[in-house]
């Protein structure tokens, strides 16, 4: 008569010791990050390598656009850098042969200089008539125009050479300029083969057929990332007040009954999933009622098994082994715990 009233006194009486270690809700689903698989440039699709639900890896190409304007675009810049690296090289060449024309005036104009000054002295003797002072003057003056027109085409080809007429061909910045086109084309041109970015299994190929053209940017499918799955369990408030990272969980998957997955807190979140929604609430309305609120935590997985494969979106039940214990517990394990060290004595 008393076995059944005392299993419920002792049942009780665990209950209230151990009740608040445990916290577990079935509001929880396996997450994965979806990466949208896009080009970064321009172009027709003219080859699709993969097809819906098909496992990749990163690196592995999902399909090709049409690379013929971008081969174009390649010789263009090919040429365009040829082009400036002839025009350095000429450049430096009418420098150094203006310098050698400018040696050459300035012998002129010394030499007239020279004839000018002989001519003044003759006219002082009267052995020479003004005439000729004249024509030795007006040959010095042309001599020196021819040379400050030569200073200033070197001045000017000095400034296109950059101030440096020994500067390499390939720092000079027309050719840097010309040299950065070609790259940024080649770079172009291997953006035509879109590759996987990280492990993932494609989704919604099938909206992106051979033919289709895709701006810079646009999404053309998913790619939903397999090597960071985890788990997003939305916990009552009021069973969040000794959850902590690092704590032990355990998942069960509604997709297979019977198997445990082990499992550790790995974060929380700074708000309940109502303050991150398009419209969050205002609860400055009169008619207010208090519910409580959920917050997402997120559970990763410590032995994801192969054969068992969690997908996006599963439903999952998940639990928390808070570790913690109420007063009572903890005193009487405290309590036998000091008779027993006692009594070893």
């Amino acid at each position: 008569m008393l076995v059944l009233p005392l299993a419920v006194v002792v049942g009780g009486l665990w209950w209230y010791l151990t009740s608040g270690r445990y916290v577990s809700t079935d509001d929880a689903y396996v997450q994965a990050g979806m990466v949208p698989v896009s080009a970064d440039v321009d172009g027709r699709i003219v080859e699709v390598l993969v097809h819906d639900n098909q496992p990749v890896k990163a690196g592995q190409v999902l399909f090709r656009l049409d690379d013929r304007p971008y081969i174009i675009a390649v010789e263009r810049a090919e040429s365009r850098l040829a082009s400036a690296r002839l025009q350095v090289e000429s450049l430096r060449a009418s420098y150094h042969q203006r310098m050698a024309e400018l040696k050459a005036a300035q012998d002129t104009l010394a030499y007239r200089q020279r004839e000018l000054q002989r001519q003044r002295n003759l006219l002082t003797t009267h052995t020479s008539p003004q005439s000729a002072v004249d024509q030795a003057a007006n040959a010095a003056e042309v001599a020196r125009e021819q040379v400050v027109a030569i200073q200033q085409q070197i001045a000017s080809i000095l400034a296109s050479l950059g101030g440096d007429p020994d500067i390499p061909t390939d720092q000079h910045p027309t050719v840097r300029e010309a040299q950065a086109a070609l790259d940024q084309a080649q770079l172009d041109l291997t953006h035509t083969v879109v590759t996987a970015p990280v492990n993932g299994i494609v989704a919604q190929v099938d909206k992106v057929p051979v033919g289709t053209y895709l701006t810079a940017g646009s999404p053309a499918f998913s790619l939903v990332a397999t090597d960071a799955l985890w788990v997003e369990a939305n916990f009552k408030e009021t069973q969040l007040t000794y959850v902590r990272p690092g704590q032990e969980a355990t998942v069960t998957v509604d997709a297979y009954p019977g198997t445990v997955f082990r499992a550790h807190v790995d974060s929380l979140s700074p708000g309940t999933g109502a303050q991150f929604s398009v419209l969050p609430p205002q609860n400055a309305s009169g008619n207010w009622v208090k519910v409580v609120q959920r917050l997402p935590v997120r559970l990763v997985i410590d032995n994801p098994d192969p054969d068992k494969p969690l997908r996006a979106g599963m439903t999952v039940t998940a639990e928390v082994d808070t570790r913690h214990q109420s007063s009572l517990l903890a005193e009487l394990r405290g309590l036998f715990g000091t008779r027993s060290a006692a009594a070893s004595r």
